[in-house]
């Protein structure tokens, strides 16, 4: 394996991608994807990412085969069968581009063997780090792309910190970076004009239950029907940490239960259909970031300045009181750091409120998406 520097690559090439499988991961690599198929038309693209996002994968036209390296027993172990396969297939892995910092990731793309890559990587008998090529774009790998001034020291570079440039830059692929594509299908049922995802992959981002009342009181005070997205109770207890203050607020509230009920590319199509969405830092908001759809993100203990969508119909609304922890631990710590969740708590409902009535003054309702209609 060499380091990837913008050699030229055989017609036709097989490339790879290799990504956890989170929906922000899912979305945010798109414009890479994209990005390839220009550069190399003809391309064939492996997906190797896993089970939670699998059916974004299985179902997006950027993706020629996909393999769910995370999420089963045997992601490692099964992975040299289906790279022989998709040798036989396409030839050998003429370029790979790892993502992932996680080791698993590594060991992939040592498994890959191809002849170029982007990215973390091993050297080839396992006991180091490949090395970086003394260029200004793979400087980047050593640095903290969060950090408030890399945009200052990397302006050469950079036009944005959004983590869909970074990737491409490292990737030497032009696209509009700032555009995610994401496959949508219809939801099977009609859906509320508002839907809101409480769950985040890390307890410190969440919003408080108290604050999500008020909005949904504020909704059904304007007779707008709310939706809750997310994963299956089970699952989201699992994963996304809100399954007790989404029973609290379904218990509470007229909210209606849509966690489960929709495959991700339903989901997207819900929110397409839309007339606004309500999230904190998580995937939905990366979903509906990339149909369009008029969205409010909180924002709290997050990168924001790497993982905020640039989309122009989100308003991203950043704590008034941040405290800095989170971004001096790098953002590792799973909870709050604090005796009280400050930069959340700071992000009152009244200001998320007034966000949301500026959102529908500028969005007509659809007439296909009445309040309530065959959710009953």
């Amino acid at each position: 394996m060499e380091r990837f520097t913008d050699q030229p690559l055989r017609p036709r090439p097989h490339l790879a991608v290799v990504f956890y499988d989170s929906i922000g991961d899912f979305v945010v690599s798109t414009p890479l994807l994209r990005g390839l198929r220009q550069k190399y038309p003809g391309c064939t693209i492996d997906y190797l990412s896993g089970e939670r996002t699998a059916e974004l994968e299985a179902a997006s036209p950027l993706i020629d085969s996909r393999y769910s390296l995370f999420g089963r027993p045997d992601g490692l172990a099964a992975l040299p069968a289906y790279v022989a396969a998709r040798v036989r297939a396409a030839g050998p892995y003429d370029l790979a581009i790892n993502c992932e910092a996680h080791p698993a990731a590594r060991l992939a793309l040592h498994l890959l063997q191809p002849r170029y890559v982007v990215g973390p990587a091993y050297t080839a008998d396992l006991r180091g780090d490949l090395p970086y090529p003394p260029t200004r774009v793979d400087a980047l790998h050593g640095e903290v792309w969060n950090a408030a001034d890399l945009l200052e020291r990397y302006g050469d570079v950079l036009q944005s910190q959004y983590i869909g440039e970074i990737l491409c830059r490292l990737a030497r692929v032009e696209t509009d970076y700032w555009r995610p594509e994401v496959p949508e299908e219809p939801p099977p049922f009609a859906t509320p004009p508002v839907l809101i995802a409480t769950g985040a992959n890390r307890s410190a981002k969440l919003w408080p239950a108290a604050y999500w009342r008020e909005v949904l009181a504020w909704c059904a005070g304007r007779g707008l029907a709310v939706g809750l997205l997310g994963s299956a109770p089970a699952e989201q207890a699992r994963y996304y940490h809100s399954v007790s203050l989404e029973s609290a607020l379904l218990a509470e509230t007229p909210l209606i239960d849509l966690r489960g009920r929709l495959t991700l590319p339903q989901v997207a199509g819900a929110l397409r259909r839309a007339q606004l969405c309500v999230t904190i830092d998580n995937g939905i908001m990366h979903l509906a970031a990339a149909v369009g759809t008029p969205t409010i993100a909180i924002f709290g203990a997050s990168p924001h300045r790497l993982w905020a969508p640039r989309a122009p119909r989100v308003t991203v609304l950043l704590p008034p009181e941040p405290c800095g922890l989170c971004e001096e631990n790098r953002f590792r710590n799973a909870a709050c750091l604090l005796p009280e969740h400050r930069c959340m708590l700071s992000q009152r409902p009244e200001r998320v409120i007034a966000a949301m009535a500026a959102a529908l003054s500028r969005v007509p309702a659809p007439p296909c998406n009445r309040a309530g209609d065959g959710l009953e």
